[in-house]
């Protein structure tokens, strides 16, 4: 079992991720570093731009016009001298369907503050909430957990001694 040990990082991206969940932008700001530097890989293609301000507008971009923004789920994690937030949310905006969205950010902090964000962006996907699913990817894991499982040490080692005649 793996447990995860909180700290002043992982809480500053529940704080982030708690005020994007509420469309608090101003309170987003205030996680990041007045000159902070985002970079963001989402479709279309790149973005790049510095301040708190601008950041926390971009995500307001995204987000701030949703009739509805639900948190679907979300963690953070400390990765050696990075900060990992990630984010699913289901987001409904005006004359649209329901679209699914999922990002990652990696941050630098200092002061208790995100100095650098790097983001990857999923883009708005259509929602597949309510459709049937599938339990197909799931059997084919067990499939081969299966077969992992069934081979031996000595098969490994020697390969050419179970395709052997």
């Amino acid at each position: 079992m793996t447990t995860t040990r909180r700290s002043s990082a992982t809480d500053l991206g529940d704080t982030l991720v708690a005020a994007l969940a509420e469309r608090d932008f101003g309170r987003l700001a205030g996680t990041l570093a007045p000159d902070v530097r985002m970079r963001a890989l989402i479709p279309p293609g790149s973005v790049e731009l510095s301040g708190a301000e601008p950041a926390a507008a971009r995500f307001a971009s995204w987000f701030g016009e949703s009739n509805e923004l639900e948190l679907v789920h979300s963690g953070t994690d400390e990765v050696g001298d990075r900060l990992h937030v990630f984010y699913r949310l289901r987001v409904k905006k005006p004359g649209d369907p329901r679209k699914i969205i999922e990002q990652h950010l990696f941050c630098a902090l200092d002061d208790g503050r995100i100095t650098a964000l790097d983001l990857v962006c999923s883009g708005f996907r259509p929602d597949a909430a309510g459709a049937p699913t599938s339990s197909a990817p799931m059997e084919q894991h067990r499939a081969v957990a299966r077969t992992i499982a069934s081979v031996d040490a000595d098969e490994i080692s020697s390969p050419t001694k179970r395709f052997a005649g």
